[in-house]
């Protein structure tokens, strides 16, 4: 019985470590995904900011035109009475 288990011994211990190592070579294949994963949200996060403080920034531009129209369009002194006849003080 020893004979057979001294004999057997090393094939036991090298498929104990091949099959440990597939299980670690699917552990690292598990998280690699899993950062991979967390890398295109933060991309996609990102640039779902980005693309909001963008139109922020045109929606503030466009509403500065039109105010400066407006204003150009008035005719003279009107802003300055607008002005004084809601800012009176109280």
């Amino acid at each position: 019985m020893i004979a057979l288990l001294l004999k057997v011994w090393p094939w036991l211990v090298g498929m104990a470590g091949l099959i440990a190592g597939l299980f670690m070579r699917q552990q690292a294949k598990t998280t690699k995904a899993e950062a991979a994963q967390e890398v295109a949200e933060t991309k996609q996060k990102t640039a779902e900011r980005e693309a909001a403080a963008a139109q922020s920034g045109a929606n503030s531009v466009k509403e500065r035109t039109d105010v400066e129209n407006t204003i150009a369009t008035a005719p003279p002194g009107s802003s300055a009475t607008k002005l004084r006849d809601n800012w009176s003080r109280d």
